[in-house]
């Protein structure tokens, strides 16, 4: 049951998200006096069908629950008059095709802006440190900011997340900055064995072009036993260990050395209770730094201005995995269609959480792929806005002489063929990977 209820919002969702980027299309041709021939949601043979007495414009409704179109007239074929695409000047035809990109965009923008007000947002600010993770030996502390990871801005959580996931994590490089405003640069370099469960990390700080030793961090785990040791560049070193006993009992200990390997302290169980054990020995991984980023509050325009800031990451992810993709820091798996994402959607459906929650987390779902849209249609592939949008500048370096509509729409019949053949790769994709899981 669960199933098709995902499916059917997952539909309404993609629906959604199409009718609000067409209709971008069709508001500005309006303004700009281009006609419209139809304005279809879905696609295929029509259900049903009316039309405008003052614009002229068919409204329909078609039988494929899938997408949908605004036709202007002259957007394909060359055409006599003041009312056709073709005829109108270029940066006109330039907002009338950016119209469904920024409409996707807003979409995004005041979803997250809703939620946000609701629930709050993440900041890039640190709020809580594991001191046994790598991230107390850097002695990253609670108000201090992560402003950089591996060569990439960080404006907010989903910008680390996304790097920590895609970019190699062997050698990691991050830029901390403290609460009193001073900038920090660390060099991370990691060996992990993952067979054997253990790793080697060496930490440097790098000031003014000079590596010094911050210290050395090791750890050798599996599934009940946790054993972490850190020396400091001053000899001095600290060992937590995490662990289940014989008898079935979790328990932690931490033990300081000083310089010379001498007993400074011992606690048992502290501050660590069993709950905290648990969670560290199921969660622990040998690429977490160890910090947690913190969450605020705002106001309507607070919650707007970081809702922008959020979608903009979002717009960049799609970007950074594209990029990703071709020099193959990431695989095929990272990609998903609508079938992936129905899974996605039917996960959601039949969370234990409470129907709020679950509510939110398909909106913010409905963001992230309105967000993605966008992107992806501003792409310079024919067929996309981005691809018509080249035709623009391809006019522009002629000096005003165009591509005819009939060469370009040919161009762009091809390009679509090979997105439907790429789209069905990653359906037959998304149906491999569920049938595996």
């Amino acid at each position: 049951m669960t199933v098709v209820l995902s499916i059917f919002i997952m539909l309404i969702i993609l629906t959604v998200l199409v009718v609000v980027h067409e209709w971008g299309h069709y508001i500005s041709a309006r303004i700009f006096g281009v006609k419209v021939n139809e304005f279809s949601i879905f696609m295929g043979p029509k259900i049903f069908s009316r039309v405008g007495k003052k614009t002229g414009t068919v409204f329909s409704i078609r039988c494929l629950p899938l997408g949908g179109f605004c036709a202007m007239e002259g957007e394909e074929t060359t055409e006599d008059g003041d009312s056709a695409f073709c005829n109108k000047p270029w940066w006109q035809r330039t907002i009338i095709l950016l119209s469904g990109v920024f409409m996707n965009i807003v979409l995004a923008i005041v979803i997250i802006t809703i939620v946000f007000m609701i629930y709050g947002y993440g900041t890039r600010e640190v709020s809580r440190v594991n001191e046994f993770m790598p991230a107390g030996l850097m002695d990253i502390n609670e108000g201090d900011s992560i402003i950089e990871y591996n060569d990439y801005s960080i404006f907010n959580p989903l910008d680390y997340n996304l790097v920590n996931y895609a970019v190699n994590l062997d050698d990691s490089t991050m830029t901390v900055k403290k609460a009193d405003g001073e900038k920090e640069f660390f060099k991370i370099g990691r060996v992990v064995n993952e067979d054997e469960k253990n790793s080697f990390i060496v930490i440097k700080k790098v000031i003014d072009d000079v590596e010094k030793n911050v210290g050395i961090y090791t750890a050798n785990w599996d599934t009940d036993y946790l054993e972490i040791k850190i020396v400091r560049d001053n000899a001095e070193s600290q060992k937590y260990i995490f662990a289940k006993n014989a008898d079935g009992k979790y328990y932690s200990s931490t033990t300081s050395y000083d310089s010379l390997g001498n007993i400074k302290t011992e606690e048992t169980m502290l501050p660590y209770s069993e709950k905290d054990v648990k969670s560290i020995l199921s969660g622990y991984s040998p690429y977490k730094i160890g910090f947690s980023f913190s969450d605020e509050k705002g106001n309507l325009f607070e919650s707007l201005g970081n809702a922008v800031v959020y979608n903009a990451s979002l717009v960049k992810s799609v970007f950074n995995s594209l990029k990703w993709l071709v020099t193959g820091r990431l695989g095929m798996d990272a990609m998903s269609g609508p079938i992936g994402l129905t899974t996605v959607v039917d996960d959601v459906v039949s969370a234990d959480a409470s129907i709020m929650a679950r509510v939110v987390s398909l909106f913010e779902m409905a963001a992230l792929i309105s967000a993605n849209l966008a992107a992806f249609n501003v792409l310079p592939i024919p067929g996309l806005d981005g691809g018509k949008l080249i035709f623009i500048i391809i006019e522009l370096i002629r000096r005003g002489k165009k591509v005819p509509p009939e060469k370009e729409a040919v161009v762009s019949l091809i390009f679509l063929a090979l997105l439907i053949l790429f789209s069905i790769f990653i359906a037959g994709n998304d149906i491999i990977r569920i049938i595996r899981s």
